[in-house]
């Protein structure tokens, strides 16, 4: 095993032990922050569990063992036996193989190596993305159609971000959901676009984060989730009887050791004066805890769901408890959210996903094909 403190290699000793006794564990590969030399005291631990159970989508759960938390990544063992999906890609690369039973992780491992850095793998990776950002701009634009502002401006700072990715992946920068926003401004400016980075930070309401509205936000943050959990634990048989990806989400997210390893780690980004980096992190995961608690919510309701309309559908949801839809627009800095901001907003993720669509085989090929 490589170089870690004592605590967490032992730790992790134990875990992989625990996890090798299981029938459709095959592979466990240390990978994040740990694997790439870069964890802090805050950082939570990320195993990648290839599993031979019988799913068909990613899902991570959450423990807490030795006093480390740590989110098992179960990987369906069947996605290497065909294309490996772009989306694991990076786990892969930046792996560490703790245990393999029939040395496919490690294979797959060695081909990832490989093939990582390849301006034909990079060419897949930021397709994905294009084609992800055309789908939230989608949302926005539908959303705005239909009056709800709110929900338009919040999936046009999405699909800019989205597509911002491309740049990210062309340079070959590693994400990382509490380091994202250095990790694109370093990217921006090495491909020579950070205007492109300046807009998105103003589209998506980051520029103005400061410790104090971080610090509220922290506070805003465990009151929503209290809320979330309390609805989840009064409606256990919807949760399990949801789409596979809602129930494995919902069930990751609204982990009291999620919960505390969110506080913990936007809180030393906040120490540590990375107000912006700290804002971006903890109102992306928000969106998607709410997203799946829409669902769920429409589910008990048994409505039909619209995740177009997002922030309509939670007001209309939480007509018993409105504070839960105030708390959110707060918290996403959405209250003052107009036709005439939707449209800006809308227009400019249009305009930066051109242009990237234009340019992208070209950065490819100068950055990539000439390294």
């Amino acid at each position: 095993m490589m170089k870690l403190p004592e605590k967490v290699r032992k730790t992790l000793e134990r875990t992989v032990n625990e996890l090798k006794t299981e029938e459709n564990v095959y592979g466990v590969g240390l990978f994040g922050s740990w694997s790439r030399g870069e964890a802090e005291a805050s950082s939570d631990v990320d195993l990648f569990i290839f599993d031979k159970g019988g799913f068909s989508h990613e899902f991570v759960e959450r423990i807490e063992s030795g006093g480390l938390l740590m989110d098992l990544d179960h990987v369906p063992k069947a996605w290497i036996l065909g294309p490996i999906p772009p989306e694991i890609d990076q786990k892969l690369y930046e792996m560490q193989v703790l245990y393999d039973r029939d040395w496919s992780l490690t294979n797959t491992k060695l081909l990832m190596t490989k093939l990582y850095g390849s301006a034909e793998r990079v060419e897949i990776r930021t397709e994905a993305h294009v084609v992800d950002s055309d789908i939230f701009l989608s949302r926005a634009t539908s959303a705005f159609s239909r009056e709800d502002f709110q929900s338009a401006r919040l999936f046009a700072a999405v699909a800019m971000e989205t597509v911002l990715k491309v740049l990210m992946e062309i340079a070959l920068e590693p994400f990382s959901s509490s380091n994202f926003v250095e990790r694109l401004k370093r990217s921006t400016d090495r491909l020579g676009m950070p205007s492109s980075f300046t807009e998105y930070l103003e589209t998506a309401g980051f520029n103005d984060a400061t410790s104090d509205s971080v610090r509220d936000k922290l506070r805003l943050f465990k009151t929503l989730w209290d809320e979330m959990k309390t609805v989840s634990t009064q409606n256990v048989e919807a949760v399990q009887s949801s789409h596979f990806k809602v129930r494995t989400k919902l069930d990751y997210y609204l982990n009291p050791g999620f919960l505390q390893g969110m506080m913990v780690r936007a809180g030393a980004l906040v120490d540590s004066g990375k107000a912006v980096e700290a804002s971006h992190y903890l109102s992306n995961v928000l969106v998607d805890i709410v997203e799946n608690y829409v669902w769920l919510k429409f589910s008990v309701e048994r409505a039909k769901v619209d995740y177009t309309t997002l922030m309509r559908s939670l007001q209309s949801l939480e007509e018993k408890n409105p504070r839960n839809y105030e708390n959110t627009v707060r918290f996403l800095g959405l209250k003052e959210a107009d036709e005439a901001g939707a449209s800006k907003a809308i227009e400019k993720a249009r305009q930066t996903m051109i242009r990237i669509r234009k340019e992208r085989k070209t950065l490819i090929k100068n950055h990539l094909l000439k390294a």
